[in-house]
Parts: structure tokens; sequence; C-alpha cells
């Protein structure tokens, strides 16, 4: 198999301020499902120190809006003033050999690539810029994500919502 172009889109990624009030619209309101998340201390992709938890919710065709929220970001923080990485558009490809490929040809045309990056064993992706300076992630997700992801993201928005606000009980997180 060949790389010739991304197969969809896996998610596009945006800033959120809370958690809890994100995953009570994208699930209450429109009806999609928490179904994955990241939670680290550093940008897997830049290397960058910035604690961070990444929720994932899935539309009916599979793909996901993802949210992440940055500790130390406050309420009123400009919104120029997010890092780069945080908005981007992750397109898949259908396997870890298609992703190499599309590595191969962007450094091939001048464009700098950082990785394949492994996230939580479940995606391998690979990050660059176009030349409007938007963020483009290609990945290839290994398996599905199933209960168990969709659970254990409901406990990391939990605990993290927790660590937000100073130890208050979290909202309950449908999932």
């Amino acid at each position: 198999m060949s790389f010739s172009r991304p197969r969809g889109l896996n998610h596009a990624a945006y800033l959120t301020r809370d958690t809890a009030k994100t995953v009570a619209f994208y699930t209450d309101v429109l009806g999609m499902r928490l179904v994955g998340h990241a939670l680290d201390d550093k940008v897997g992709s830049t290397g960058e120190a910035q604690r961070f938890l990444h929720t994932f919710f899935e539309m009916a065709d599979g793909s996901c809006i993802a949210f992440f929220d940055l500790e130390g970001l406050g309420d009123d923080a400009d919104q120029t003033i997010v890092p780069k990485w945080v908005r981007h558009i992750a397109l898949s490809v259908d396997s870890v050999e298609e992703l190499e490929e599309a590595r191969q040809r962007l450094v091939a045309a001048g464009i700098d690539v950082i990785g394949p990056v492994d996230h939580e064993g479940i995606w391998q992706s690979i990050y660059f810029f176009d030349h409007n300076d938007i963020r483009l992630e290609l990945t290839y997700q290994t398996r599905p994500l199933d209960e168990r992801d969709a659970a254990a993201a409901a406990d990391a928005v939990a605990a993290w919502t927790a660590s937000r606000s100073g130890g208050r009980a979290a909202t309950s997180v449908a999932s």
C-alpha cells in the first residue's frame, strides 16, 4: 500500500478553558460521545513542558472534535497566545507504512516534520505546518476507541476538573 492522500478526518483540535462544560455541551447537547483522552506534562509533538488534557468527542462517522485544556492558561487569556500546537487538523491514514511514506514525501518536499510520535499506544502521528502556518497531523489509529477508553476519558476529565477547581467535587461526566 502506498500513501496517495489522507483517508479522512481523524480529529480537529481546539482550545477549551473548561473541560467539564465542554463535555456537557458536546455530550448532552450535541449527543456526541466522549471516547478518548490524552493527559501529559509534555507535548509529544514538540517536547514543550505543558500539562494538558486532550479530550475526544466522536461523531456518527467515527471522526472526532477534540479539545485541549492547558494548565496555567487563565480564563481571560487572549486566544492569540494559544500555543501553535493546540489548533490543528488531524487526518487519518490507513497504515504505519503509509504514515512513513507520507513523512518521506513531506521531507523530500523540504517540509519540517516531527515524528512519528506514539500517543498512548493508540495513535502514531507526524506533525508539520502548511504554507499558511496551519498545523497538520497525519495519524494512523492502531485500534478503534472502545468503552474502556471512554471510561478512562471520563475518569481523566473528573480528575482534571477536580484539580482545576481546587479539589471541589467534579461535575459528573456522561460518556
